[in-house]
């Protein structure tokens, strides 16, 4: 039903929340609904909350972003723990979205400067491949 509701469209993102008064993710459910709609052929971009280890999981069962907390829905408390999305989005091979918390433009600022490029002086790399290339 959601395909034809979203015109074919395989992109979902799902919220499975624990408790109705902090909308905290339950993810133990989280997990089991991303199975089930990933092997319904669906591309999933999970909320979750800033547990590396979820995190990792839900990207091997196949989440094609993960979405982790940086505090709860609605409360603008900003990021409270760099370290944890720190950790995932180092540990990451798709997409990672902070979702959640975020109140003010500095703390947009702060989660956009968690996944930043490292500096490097004279290290440029081509965004297109040269191998291959006839001269």
């Amino acid at each position: 039903m959601a395909r034809e509701l979203l015109d074919g469209h395989k992109l979902v993102k799902l919220e499975v929340l624990g408790d109705p008064k902090t909308l905290y993710p339950n993810v133990i459910e989280t997990l089991k609904a991303a199975d089930v709609l990933i092997k319904e052929g669906f591309d999933v971009m999970v909320y979750t909350s800033d547990d590396p280890i979820v995190a990792k999981e839900l990207e091997n069962i196949g989440c094609c972003a993960i979405m982790p907390l940086a505090s709860l829905i609605g409360s603008g408390m900003g990021i409270l723990n760099p370290w944890n999305l720190q950790i995932i989005i180092e540990h990451a091979k798709v997409p990672v979205l902070v979702d959640a918390g975020v109140g003010t433009a500095s703390d947009a600022a702060i989660a956009m400067e968690l996944g930043r490029m490292a500096k490097k002086l004279y290290s440029a790399s081509p965004s297109s491949p040269t191998q291959g290339m006839i001269s």
